[in-house]
């Protein structure tokens, strides 16, 4: 417990009647000052929280309503002790009610008066405790606002990092266009495409979903940026259309390998392909990526075959790659998983359909095709919302 002062200040002048009293306090050693104001405690006490001030209860009246907002004030600023007469105990009720650190009637014994004094101590430990606890709040407080303006600061720089990565959206080559949207739940996405035409004649794309959400998952995206963009340079330089020609071969098993390399935990789904825009030919990988890519032809909206692990998670996994032929009009469509929380339906299988159904007749651009899924209307999405579009006659 906190010692405190022996300086034990009567506000106003020291009544005849309490002669019995401050025989009492002076026998523990307290020393006894009688001030006529409050400013004259302030003046000379360094700890108003825990400065003992004993008051007659004639000094300290509650008759009137300033007179109880008075006191309740003192009491909140000091240790105040009301001396109280015995004929007026019916008051006691109502200074506790006010906040009176407790009352002391003149003619108590000694040993009373020490028992009194003891609990006026255990309060002032207390008030010091709060106080402490206040303190330690209130910077804990400043602490974590400051916290969280630098992550937000940070984010926000890393949003920039990937919005930079991104393509050129749309990016047109001839009779193709490619674009793309990321709509993420947080400052930072777990989602993430690319796509470049190489040589002047393959399309190279990819679509990736992180697993988690935020900084994290976001750092892998560029990783992820990285390790494809090293494949697609040393393509280009070596004008290795052999290669290109077999895309995407053995990316994924890449991509996994790397991920498991660098110990990160993290793990993705992925579509990765590439068109051969002299022969319309598409090669396409699907790693666990749901929903499956669409491709959206006279009308008519449906699943692309093929399946795959998460790359990340398994170290001897490999991947199927398919191939088909696409007509002269055609969409493909990839998505993120966000978009099935757009879908009212329960189950994931028809959750699936009603996307087939939303995007028939509506995928022509990306804004048509955000618009069918309504991606533009939603506030504080649970999950990234990502779409990429590939079109050629549309």
């Amino acid at each position: 417990m906190k010692t405190l002062s022996g300086l034990i200040f009567f506000l106003g002048e020291e009544e005849p009647e309490l002669q019995g009293l401050s025989h009492s306090l002076q026998s523990f050693g307290c020393e006894l000052t009688a001030v006529k104001n409050i400013e004259a405690i302030r003046a000379r006490s360094d700890e108003t929280l825990l400065q003992r001030v004993i008051i007659s209860a004639k000094n300290a009246p509650t008759d009137t309503i300033d007179q109880r907002r008075q006191l309740k004030t003192l009491a909140h600023e000091f240790l105040v002790i009301i001396a109280l007469s015995s004929e007026n105990s019916r008051q006691i009720a109502e200074y506790f009610r006010l906040g009176v650190a407790d009352v002391v009637f003149p003619e108590s014994g000694a040993d009373e008066v020490g028992s009194i004094f003891e609990r006026v101590d255990i309060l002032a430990e207390s008030r010091m405790q709060k106080r402490l606890y206040r303190t330690e709040l209130e910077q804990t407080n400043q602490d974590l606002q400051e916290s969280l303006r630098l992550l937000k600061q940070d984010q926000l720089a890393g949003l920039e990092v990937q919005k930079s990565l991104m393509p050129e959206s749309p990016l047109r080559f001839g009779d193709y266009e490619i674009s793309h949207s990321i709509t993420p739940s947080l400052y930072l996405s777990g989602d993430f495409v690319g796509y470049n035409f190489v040589l002047g004649r393959y399309l190279l794309f990819y679509f990736a979903d992180v697993s988690g959400h935020g900084a994290s998952s976001a750092f892998v995206t560029v990783l992820l940026r990285f390790m494809i963009g090293r494949v697609i340079r040393r393509h280009q330089a070596e004008k290795d259309y052999v290669a290109l020609a077999q895309a995407p071969e053995g990316l994924v098993e890449s991509i996994n390998a790397q991920l498991l390399a660098t110990g990160l935990g993290k793990h993705l789904t992925i579509v990765a392909g590439s068109l051969d825009t002299e022969t319309s030919k598409l090669r396409y990988v699907v790693g666990a990526q749901q929903p499956s890519p669409i491709i959206i032809t006279d009308g008519e909206a449906r699943f692309l075959p093929g399946k795959g692990k998460p790359a990340g998670i398994f170290e001897d996994a490999t991947w199927t790659v398919e191939e088909i032929t696409l007509p002269e009009s055609f969409a493909l469509v990839l998505l993120s998983d966000g978009v099935f929380d757009l879908v009212p339906d329960k189950q994931i299988a028809d959750k699936e359909q009603t996307l087939l159904k939303y995007l028939a007749t509506c995928s022509g651009t990306i804004d048509k095709l955000k618009e069918a899924l309504f991606i533009d209307y939603i506030e504080d999405p649970q999950d990234d919302i990502s779409v990429l579009l590939l079109t050629r006659g549309f």
